[in-house]
């Protein structure tokens, strides 16, 4: 699904996707890096709901250039 997604990507001209992984799924960070994806930032996370007061929770930024 992901080869096709990313040629998908590619005819339409884009020259890098882009994805953001949760740091409450820190198994993620591997399993893209693998895929060809690095981690470029991380940005601010708003959940949808209140998470416990002793989680933390940011965006990670992978990118990979097609």
């Amino acid at each position: 699904m992901l080869e096709q997604g990313e040629r998908r990507f590619r005819e339409q001209g884009c020259e890098a996707v882009d994805i953001i992984v949760l740091s409450l799924r820190p198994d993620l960070p591997p399993v893209y890096r693998r895929l060809g994806f690095v981690e470029v930032r991380t940005e601010p996370f708003a959940p949808s709901r209140r998470l416990k007061d002793s989680i933390e929770c940011h965006g990670i930024v992978m990118s990979k250039t097609l």
